[in-house]
């Protein structure tokens, strides 16, 4: 199954996420990063979305969407869009960890509910809480990291 993804967030985010995931992962076929600016309105960003799906469904399986924030502009558009029969799986929480995990694993998933379980775990598992071991004044040359 190949998998399509948009990215959609207010201002550069999306954009930047994309460039931070491709130095991970490397540069990646069938992603699109879309930044709602200041500059740009509400219909320019719509334009871009319905662009960038309808170049992703000619030519993937399945379209994914993960825009920022829920009840925020790219979710609205994104929400719009599948209330005019665009055909994705789309999800709020846009994250670095959320993306990586996608794009490292979409070869391997082969429906709808695969894609859907794999972002779910994603994330569940994105945040997770640093513990550090307290280190004596004396001992900072034993830390290591």
């Amino acid at each position: 199954m190949r998998i399509g993804v948009i990215l959609a967030s207010h201002g550069e985010f999306a954009l930047a996420a994309l460039g931070a995931v491709e130095m991970i992962a490397g540069k990646q076929q069938d992603v699109v990063a879309l930044g709602l600016t200041a500059e740009k309105s509400l219909e320019t960003f719509e334009a871009e979305m319905r662009e960038a799906y309808e170049t992703l469904d000619a030519e993937c399986d399945l379209v994914v969407t993960i825009c920022d924030i829920y009840g925020g502009t790219p979710f609205n558009v994104t929400t719009r869009c599948l209330l005019n029969g665009m055909d994705m799986v789309a999800y709020t929480g846009l994250s670095m960890p959320v993306v990586v995990e996608l794009l490292l694993t979409r070869d391997g998933l082969d429906s709808v509910d695969a894609v859907r379980a794999q972002l779910t775990a994603a994330h569940a598992g994105a945040q997770q809480e640093i513990l550090a071991p307290v280190v004596a004044a004396d001992d900072e040359d034993d830390l290591d990291l």
